[in-house]
């Protein structure tokens, strides 16, 4: 057992004071997301359809364009909170998950509140509002599915609908597959121990294969060479985007806004994109250069690393025992973080691919630690300070909401 713990009540005024601190943190970043930082950005996922034939993340612009032409930019505002909505969604279930349907803990508590402040957490909702966070919150249900399921059958439905999901999700964004593999498979090895043999391949295949399926049906099939053509349909509008107005930082700290027409916009910067080949992608992620990809990958490798310990210490359970259950099923695994190399050759969001990573693994871990004896113990004076000063350096430093580093700026 553990040492004593102090006074219960004192306790409960330290959990109630964190958790009204969170809650008005969050409102505030809301509040920032919504009318500080500008659309713009989020509205490119959503502007290219099918009007064309078919074309990579067409399905999520097919979407806005069921709607009348009149409410198109009135459209863009409400569908890029939609990702979000779907991802917060999502770490409320998990935090439910890991602190009342595990049963009631301290440190069970404690890990619930870290969810919220962990790089994968409230701030990658809001700053990180990409399709493929739709994705995420599917990874989230499966393994919470997984945690408190033992059933075969039940868990191969999950698996199948898993995967259907990001299939669907990858017409949206294509990396999207590539980026949860690694979550999948892990909730699918730690989560489902019971899974043997066929079974668990079964279970595998039918969670990892749709996806990629359909990821090779854009890659093979998605057309290219029409950006001057994708342009004409994309209409005009007035758009906040204030880096093309260079503002000082008197001018950004005061709240600065520069108005651009948005087909010009997406037509110079989005659209070429659409014409790019897997070599021209790879040649792009090349030309960022070794320093600042390097620089990124340090970043990223720190976010993930200090996510799990976080984790670890706030839940008592080692992390060498989550990776020697993992690493029963070491080819999966392999396979599943291999997955993450042509995302990482393609893609400059260096730093943004390691969070992702983190959350796979994140995501898994805190649900095993929710099941294990030490999420059950009175947490140690230790334990607690990790858990104060840990919930606020990761609420002050969001630096997980970077994408990376190199990339130039829209303008």
């Amino acid at each position: 057992m553990t040492n004593a713990s102090p006074n219960r009540s004192a306790r409960g005024g330290l959990y109630v004071t964190v958790g009204l601190l969170l809650a008005i943190w969050m409102v505030g970043l809301t509040v920032i997301a919504s009318t500080v930082i500008p659309d713009l950005y989020w509205f490119s996922y959503y502007s290219i359809g099918y009007q064309l034939g078919f074309v990579r993340r067409g399905l999520a612009g097919q979407l806005v364009n069921m709607f009348p032409a009149q409410e198109y930019f009135s459209v863009l505002r409400l569908v890029r909170w939609v990702p979000t909505g779907f991802y917060a969604a999502g770490l409320m279930v998990l935090g439910w998950a890991v602190a009342v349907r595990s049963g009631s803990s301290e440190r069970r508590l404690m890990m619930a509140l870290l969810v919220p402040v962990l790089p994968f957490g409230f701030t990658f909702a809001l700053f990180s509002a990409r399709p493929d966070l739709i994705g995420a919150f599917a990874l989230i249900i499966f393994a919470t599915i997984l945690r408190f399921t033992s059933d075969g059958r039940a868990v191969a439905v999950a698996s199948a609908t898993y995967g259907l999901l990001t299939a669907l999700v990858a017409f949206t964004h294509e990396a999207t597959p590539f980026l949860f593999g690694l979550g999948a498979i892990l909730a699918l090895t730690v989560l489902g121990r019971d899974l043997r043999g066929n079974l668990l391949r079964l279970c595998c295949v039918l969670a990892i294969a749709p996806g990629l399926l359909a990821s090779s049906i854009i890659a093979l099939f998605g057309r290219r060479g029409i950006s001057t053509e994708l342009c004409e349909i994309i209409p005009h509008g007035a758009v906040n985007w204030p880096a093309s107005g260079h503002p000082t930082v008197g001018q950004i700290l005061g709240g600065f806004r520069f108005d651009v027409d948005y087909h010009d916009w997406i037509c110079r910067n989005i659209v070429p994109l659409y014409d790019q080949s897997f070599s021209d992608a790879l040649r792009y992620v090349a030309n960022i250069g070794p320093l600042l990809l390097g620089a990124a990958t340090a970043i990223g490798v720190l976010l993930f690393v200090a996510s799990l310990l976080a984790i670890s210490h706030v839940s008592g359970v080692p992390l060498g025992r989550f990776w020697r259950i993992a690493r029963t099923r070491t080819t999966w695994i392999v396979f599943g973080a291999a997955l993450f190399l042509p995302i990482f050759m393609t893609g400059v969001d260096w730093i943004r691919w390691w969070v992702t990573a983190s959350l796979d693994v994140g995501v898994v871990f805190l649900l095993f630690a929710s099941s294990q004896s030490e999420a059950r113990m009175v947490p140690t004076r230790q334990a607690r300070l990790v858990f104060i000063a840990g919930t606020t350096l990761l609420a002050l430093f969001p630096i997980g909401i970077l994408p990376g580093f190199g990339a130039p700026v829209p303008m």
